[in-house]
């Protein structure tokens, strides 16, 4: 299969209504698909899609010939065959390597298109990357926030037996502070008081 350049170009609002070339229904075209060889730059394929047959383009579900690439379009089906006839079978286009078009030969619109691919495929990176860091911030919040419930939790056990702690150091003190009342009162008993 040759190499292929797929340019999706959004159609200008006009007077005269274009139709979606992939669908059976009469639905509007919301753009045009442009196939281009891309060692050659010529246009192989120049198809206008609906907004849902845009996004079947997008999600590459819309049917491409096995032979050369191009999309399925309804205005290629053979009714008396019964099936869908790409436009190399019915004009024999040979699978040979085609010379590429030298730089001087380029085509301004080539260009262009080259240039809307590139930045839709590093909108995409982006948009992806993106969406990966997203996730990975969410996964790490949910991290932190368990973290810092696990934190609280421990805090609060801390606090707990810091009281507890208290608490019987309070009465360990009162208990000795009793004691040492009682050896000072038998203490005293015993001590001789009017000798002289």
């Amino acid at each position: 299969m040759k190499e292929l350049l797929y340019t999706v170009l959004e159609l200008e609002r006009g007077n005269k209504k274009e139709y979606c070339y992939f669908c059976r229904s009469l639905k509007e075209a919301v753009c045009q698909i442009r196939i281009r060889n891309k060692v050659t730059d010529r246009i192989i394929q120049n198809s206008k899609a609906c907004q849902s047959c845009k996004e079947k383009f997008e999600n590459d579900e819309l049917p491409k010939c096995s032979n050369c690439g191009r999309l399925e379009r309804q205005t290629e089906f053979d009714y008396s065959v019964g099936k869908w006839i790409c436009y190399c079978v019915r004009n024999n286009e040979s699978q040979e390597k085609e010379l590429p078009n030298l730089p001087h030969e380029r085509r301004e619109a080539t260009f262009y298109e080259r240039q809307i691919n590139a930045l839709r495929e590093e909108k995409d990176q982006l948009t992806e990357e993106v969406e990966t860091h997203l996730e990975a911030l969410e996964v790490s919040e949910v991290w932190n926030k368990r973290q810092k419930q696990e934190l609280l939790d421990k805090v609060s056990d801390l606090e707990k037996k810091i009281k507890q702690l208290e608490e019987e150091n309070k009465q360990l003190k009162e208990q000795q502070a009793a004691q040492v009342e009682i050896k000072t009162e038998k203490k005293l008993r015993f001590l001789p008081f009017g000798r002289k």
